[in-house]
């Protein structure tokens, strides 16, 4: 006996006899079934079983498929009707329409605008040509008591796995370069773009040249490409090749321009060096971050067999460095809790998967994308359910004249399709009046998010066929629903004037409100969230002081450091003024390896140099000791943080404790021993993002000394202005060929939250909306609703209720539904918000925000009590007569 499974697929055999005419349904299953058993022997059950289903769905064509009585209808007069009777009713409730069509067409338009914004997000690197196959080098270093995430990785990382790992086709190193001046026929301009690269740069990125020779683009150490738009800076429309530029590194030779980067790349530049000529990165180095690695690996490679080589390349090349720097081997290196674990990022997911030390821009983050498509399809949702509702709600006003056409022929399935043409109507309307709004507000959006998006490139063919899929679907699913309730009417009892009263469609609407004021609460509280943890980031104590500071660049460029400091500090209104290598938020902090005198092991610490009164210009708080001064010979006093001492194990009596700067890139010549002189509060000197690591601080009288770029002023903001340009003329009168460049401490600190402020602000603008939509969806559905009950509101009155009685009483359903939205909002409200916050070290409590849930609440009942209290009063405060006459 044959099991079931090597029979004929019985549902294609039935769908078969469904559609098939019937004087054709003998022959063609006969010839079905045939070739089913002769596939069945020649190729197998499971292919015969293939081919049979195949052919069923062959044959549906017009010349099989049997007609039905909708195939005799006049599709066109059909179609013709359908349109007039949506016109009509559409006009005719004025209202009605405004609310459906206004609510889907803003947020279809809000839809759009954030699916830009993300399209524009998730393409960042995806114009290189070999892009599958192109990752970065990337570091997890661990120390001893913390672990640091590095982009910079040593200059010999990727060059030595392209010569061991035969997986590897390509390599290239950019160096993520620094400020310079550059002077054309004496005009200078201070390029901030400049960075340096491998021969192969343009070969291994997708970046073209529009002049020059690609192949001998770097035939020369001083050979420089420059970006379009700056070559036309400093040349307009003359040959740009062949020109000289002088800079601080020398004669540059205009060996080629290329297109400028596009905006959504990882890293840009407006001059490319050949990396040859910065002579002081060209040693062997698998020690000391210096550039960004990349590796170009063959087809077919798992970048997993990749990152496991690393293994053996550190062991390899790295042990050795590391043995002869620490006086200790590698095993008991490690034994001691350093490590280091290189891998390969996928060059595309570096924009928003990658959040590591000296990226070389701010990148975006994955998080915020998938909290905007959320909130996408959430707006989208809120004007369907407004749909939803307001269909429903009408029901009972629509009830006889359902059953009027019953009554006249309509059968169910032409109600179906006429109710299903107004949604689908209302749909497209809204989505070409999304379109135009777009177009209105694109430039605003642009400006806001910094981008060049342009719906003209998103409304390609196949883009503009989803809208319309999207539009149709949209119409479909929020008009399916009303449809099949309104044509089920049964017309002997619509038109004998009972009203029609639905318990599911009932607990449909109450349902969906309480979806609608889930969805406005949860965005209401975490908008109010983000604001508190903005706000926790802007004026949390960092350990200095982080207002009115002015922050003179590039200190390095002064002949005579200290008579600019003398001349500045006579300016009125500077109150203080100290020196530093870097800046608290600039990152720019270097490295070097330290030893408690006695011992073996040897501690990683980041590294500054503070000039004498930096302390007290920063207003940062000793903890133990003494900070650098005049009154002192400090060349090798050395000062640490609190995380410093305790990484050293010093921190119980580190005041005078003798360590040892282990020979390396910041001392080449050997070991220097220093005497730690003070103890700093440990202050946050990275982004609020990261946690305080160790750190060491040189006196600007060590030899480290020369690293001091900045001067920090602390002044009278009242005099703010006229303090910039007096310390402008200094500058000029002893550096006039340099750039002066300034800033303020609290603009550069704001500016590393600029991503979760910008995303704070457009969460405050999508709420909004939400909510708008929420509400304009509620008070259609309270005139509706409130209409429904005017008889018995006039009955109520008659029988003496109070105006303010029939208020409380229409207001009570609604109020029951937003308690139980604000309950299921809460906890919604809190998992999302705790996943946001884990993004930063430093974040504030949720148990402290329960204010944003408690305002959360309110502000959605007042909102709703402000949209239903008008059709309330006025229908309490109307006359029960009038009401008791409505028919």
């Amino acid at each position: 006996m044959p099991s079931p499974n090597d029979s004929i697929p019985k549902l294609y055999q039935r769908l078969f006899e469904i559609f098939c005419k019937e004087e054709l349904i003998n022959e063609l299953q006969g010839d079905l079934e045939e070739e089913f058993f002769l596939n069945k022997e020649e190729l197998g059950l499971r292919r015969a079983r293939s081919i049979y289903k195949a052919e069923v769905i062959k044959m549906l064509r017009p010349s099989i498929v049997k007609k039905t009585k909708l195939n005799n209808l006049n599709f066109a007069a059909m179609f013709k009707i359908n349109a007039k009777l949506a016109f009509r009713n559409l006009a005719k409730h004025k209202l009605y329409t405004f609310i459906n069509i206004g609510g889907l067409a803003i947020s279809l338009a809000v839809c759009m605008l954030i699916l830009l914004y993300v399209n524009s997000e998730v393409n960042y690197d995806n114009y290189h040509p070999n892009k599958e196959r192109l990752y970065r080098v990337a570091l997890d270093r661990f120390y001893p008591d913390h672990t640091s995430y590095y982009a910079l990785t040593p200059f010999s990382m990727a060059e030595q796995a392209a010569i061991d790992f035969p997986e590897v086709e390509a390599f290239c190193r950019i160096f993520p370069g620094f400020g310079i001046d550059v002077t054309y026929e004496n005009e200078s301009f201070l390029e901030n773009g400049l960075k340096a690269a491998d021969k192969n740069f343009f070969e291994v990125f997708g970046i073209k040249i529009i002049e020059g020779d690609k192949a001998d683009i770097f035939n020369v150490p001083n050979a420089v490409v420059l970006s379009e738009s700056t070559a036309r800076k400093y040349f307009g429309n003359d040959q740009a090749i062949g020109k000289i530029l002088k800079s601080a590194l020398g004669d540059l030779i205009v060996s080629g321009v290329a297109e400028d980067t596009p905006q959504n790349t990882h890293f840009k530049f407006d001059l490319l060096l050949n990396l040859e000529l910065l002579n002081f990165l060209q040693a062997p180095n698998f020690l000391n971050f210096s550039v960004h690695n990349y590796l170009l690996l063959k087809e077919g490679v798992d970048p997993e067999l990749i990152n496991e080589k690393y293994v053996d390349l550190v062991e390899n090349y790295a042990a050795g460095q590391i043995e002869r720097s620490q006086n200790i081997s590698f095993e008991e290196y490690k034994a001691s809790g350093n490590g280091y674990r290189y891998y390969l990022q996928p060059i595309q997911d570096i924009h928003l998967k990658s959040q590591l030390e000296a990226e070389f821009e701010v990148n975006g983050n994955i998080t915020y994308i998938y909290i905007f498509l959320s909130i996408a399809v959430f707006i989208v949702a809120l004007a369907a359910v407004n749909f939803i509702n307001l269909a429903t709600a009408r029901s009972t006003e629509r009830a006889k004249e359902v059953g009027i056409r019953k009554v006249l022929g309509s059968e169910r399935k032409q109600l179906i399709s006429q109710f299903l043409f107004e949604s689908i109507f209302v749909s497209v309307v809204s989505l070409l009046i999304a379109v135009a709004l777009i177009f209105l507000i694109m430039p605003a959006f642009n400006g806001f998010t910094e981008k060049t998006m342009a719906l003209a490139t998103f409304l390609t063919p196949l883009n503009i066929g989803i809208l319309l899929l999207f539009s149709l679907g949209l119409g479909l699913l929020a008009g399916l629903y009303p449809a099949f309730i309104l044509s089920s009417f049964k017309p002997v009892t619509v038109l004998k004037g009972k009203l029609i009263s639905s318990k599911n469609g009932a607990w449909i609407r109450n349902g969906l409100v309480v979806f609608q004021f889930f969805i406005s609460i949860v965005l209401i509280c975490s908008t109010l969230i983000v604001g508190q943890q903005m706000d926790y980031l802007q004026n949390r104590n960092l350990g200095f002081d982080r207002e009115n500071v002015l922050v003179i660049q590039r200190a390095f460029n002064l002949p005579d450091l200290e008579t600019f400091k003398t001349e500045v500090s006579k300016i009125p209104g500077v109150n203080s003024i100290g020196g530093a290598s870097a800046m608290p938020g600039s990152g720019i902090y270097f490295g070097a390896s330290f030893r408690q005198e006695g011992m073996n092991e040897a501690v990683a610490l980041n590294c500054a140099v503070f000039a004498d009164e930096y302390l007290e210009t920063m207003n940062m708080e000793l903890a133990e000791g003494r900070s650098f001064s005049k009154d002192f010979q400090d060349t090798l006093a050395l000062m640490l943080n609190e995380s410093g001492a305790r990484a050293l194990g010093i921190a119980d009596n580190p005041i005078g404790a003798r360590i040892s700067n282990v020979q390396g890139a910041n001392n080449p010549n050997g070991n220097i021993t220093y005497q730690v002189v003070g103890i700093i509060k440990d202050y946050n000197y990275k982004s609020l993002h990261t946690e305080i690591t160790p750190m060491a601080i040189f006196s600007s009288e060590s030899a480290q000394g020369g690293n001091v770029a900045n001067l920090a002023l602390k002044i009278d903001p009242a005099q703010s202005a006229a303090i910039v340009d007096q310390v402008r003329e200094i500058w000029r009168g002893q550096a006039p060929n340099q750039t002066y460049v300034y800033n303020f401490l609290d603009d550069s600190l704001n500016g590393l939250y600029e991503a979760e402020q910008k995303s704070g602000k457009l969460f405050l603008i999508f709420t909004s909306i939400a909510i708008w939509i929420a509400c304009i969806g509620l008070f259609g559905l309270a005139t509706f609703i409130i209409g429904s009950r005017i008889k018995e509101i006039g009955v109520r009155k008659v029988l003496g209720a109070s105006s303010a009685r029939v208020v409380f009483l229409l207001m009570n359903d609604f109020n029951k539904l937003i308690l139980i939205s604000v309950l299921l909002a809460v906890p919604a409200a809190i998992w999302v918000m705790q996943k946001w916050l884990a993004g930063f070290a430093y974040r504030i409590d949720l148990t402290d925000t329960w204010v944003s849930f408690f305002i959360g609440g309110i502000v959605s009942l007042l909102v709703a009590w402000l949209t239903v209290s008008y059709h309330s009063i006025k229908a309490a405060m109307s006359n029960p007569v009038k009401n008791l006459r409505t028919e």
